[in-house]
């Protein structure tokens, strides 16, 4: 699967955005990697990215742990690109379902269907939660769709289309 992925920080009082390579990603850590040169005003950098049937966001600010949303959790997993976006949500998620019973043979994480994550990641930007999640259950709306209606949301969608 085909994927696109960028970068959008604020600098110079505007949005500025690189396109980004994650083909050698295997975790969220690595997408933060991916971005440590992005220069920015505020400290955050916002990474967006989409394929055939999910997108997903990631959010960096300075030394904090990344934070991370995607639309579709079980379609990102089918790639190894959502693995690498999705590597913290699943540790995380395997901690919680873990049994008490050490001797058990560790079982592959299933992710549901539906959006996971921290879904306020753009609140303080503009975008609730609420908003976020209905875009990401809107039948019929491709990831590219969002992604646009999110760039365009956030001040950003001039810069989004120059690396696209």
């Amino acid at each position: 699967m085909s994927y696109f992925a960028a970068a959008f920080a604020r600098s110079g009082g505007e949005w500025v955005a690189s396109e980004i390579d994650l083909d050698d990603v295997d975790s969220v850590e690595g997408v933060v990697d991916a971005v440590q040169q992005v220069e920015t005003d505020d400290g955050i950098v916002l990474v967006f990215v989409e394929e055939e049937n999910w997108f997903g966001v990631i959010r960096v600010e300075g030394d904090d742990e990344p934070r991370v949303y995607v639309s579709e959790a079980a379609e990102a997993m089918q790639s190894l690109v959502g693995e690498a976006v999705l590597s913290q949500l699943m540790e995380d998620y395997r901690l919680s379902e873990a049994s008490d019973d050490e001797d058990e043979e560790e079982e592959p994480v299933v992710l549901p269907a539906e959006p996971i994550g921290e879904f306020g990641i753009l609140d303080d930007l503009g975008i609730q939660s609420g908003d976020l999640n209905r875009l990401a259950e809107a039948i019929g709306t491709s990831p590219a769709a969002a992604v646009s209606f999110l760039a365009d949301r956030l001040g950003f969608a001039e810069a989004l289309e120059a690396v696209r």
